[in-house]
């Protein structure tokens, strides 16, 4: 906690429906790394790559009902075809929103993930960038860290790539690379421990 009169309010949403679908609630606990709740409104579920309702790991944010300011159609797509690619094409009649997710059964509370987009996919197994971060980030040594995946060149597979930005006075070797393998070895699965850990100067930011 922050302060007993302090909300820490986490958002999450998009600028497509001018709304959230998760955030902060001032009757409930904060939890760390956790968005507090799913908003009123909105029927919304994590599903699994088979349209599977799943709680406590990854999944695709979706919404099975129409909400008050879904958007109804794309402007010069007469037919229809762009709408449907951007919400519905993964899960046929149900919004895909577009996040990869985790939705704590205990607590209610909502992990972001990242853009389902973008996740990382070695050897056929999903997870998002954040799962890796939240790991690293306990790690006083790396100021911060991108994790990024890199495509074989015929495309059918990909690796994942971990570059580490050092913190001031500490420096890149194997004991730290040791470390962080076993760590998200530990605390996540053999699956998720990155091919190659590299020590990077700098890492882009946008502006937001």
């Amino acid at each position: 906690a922050i302060k007993s009169d302090v909300l820490l309010g986490s958002i999450s949403g998009g600028t497509d429906i001018i709304a959230c679908f998760m955030g902060h609630n001032w009757t409930v606990p904060v939890y760390q790394g956790e968005i507090q709740c799913l908003f009123l409104g909105c029927d919304m579920q994590s599903w699994d790559e088979t349209g599977k309702p799943v709680y406590n790991e990854s999944g695709e944010l979706v919404c099975l009902k129409p909400f008050p300011s879904m958007p109804v159609y794309f402007w010069n797509d007469q037919d229809g075809t762009k709408y449907k690619k951007a919400y519905f094409n993964k899960y046929e009649g149900v919004w895909a929103h577009g996040d990869f997710c985790q939705i704590n059964s205990q607590t209610g509370g909502v992990l972001m993930l990242g853009r389902s987009d973008g996740t990382l996919n070695p050897n056929g197994v999903r997870f998002g960038s954040a799962e890796i971060y939240h790991v690293v980030e306990g790690f006083k040594e790396i100021q911060d860290s991108v994790c990024v995946s890199q495509k074989s060149q015929d495309g059918m597979d990909e690796r994942v790539i971990l570059f580490l930005k050092m913190a001031p006075g500490s420096e890149f070797g194997e004991n730290v690379v040791s470390s962080i393998r076993t760590h998200i070895r530990t605390y996540l699965s053999a699956r998720h421990v990155p091919a190659v850990i590299l020590p990077i100067s700098d890492i882009p930011y946008t502006i937001s």
